[in-house]
């Protein structure tokens, strides 16, 4: 059985879902083995698994419940990396309406056991900011 995922969509629909769920495992199944990287918005970057883990495990211990909801704006391929650009819209615990949307960087790479997400970036963006101006 692959430990990664069919393709980059496969995983990034696996991160979100787990992000969603506050689940720690699934989240780090997603993530690659060694160099990876995570930025989460104004803070500064995690390096290694190690540190990816303890982002994430302080981000879900922090609030009750999750919702998120994904826009694609724009992907990229370069051989075994993909670049997928989204807008996340986040609704943490019992807020009536999502915060301002989050500008996301996911790359995704594959190795020979399928993809896995490489390095997550978000930062915020203002309300009603254009699309990245990306050529693809």
């Amino acid at each position: 059985a692959l430990r990664g995922f069919a393709t980059p969509d496969a995983a990034e629909a696996a991160f979100y879902e787990a992000f969603q769920r506050r689940d720690l495992d699934a989240m780090m199944a997603v993530w690659a083995d060694g160099d990876v990287a995570c930025i989460h918005p104004m803070t500064i970057p995690l390096t290694g698994r190690g540190a990816v883990r303890a982002g994430w495990r302080s981000i879900f211990d922090a609030a009750g419940r999750f919702g998120i909801q994904v826009e694609m704006l724009a992907r990229q391929q370069t051989g075994d990396v993909v670049i997928h650009y989204v807008k996340e819209y986040l609704t943490i615990g019992d807020e009536p309406a999502p915060r301002p949307p989050i500008l996301a960087t996911n790359v995704y790479r594959r190795a020979d056991d399928g993809w896995r997400i490489w390095l997550h970036h978000g930062s915020p963006v203002q309300a009603g900011e254009a699309r990245p101006n990306i050529v693809h």
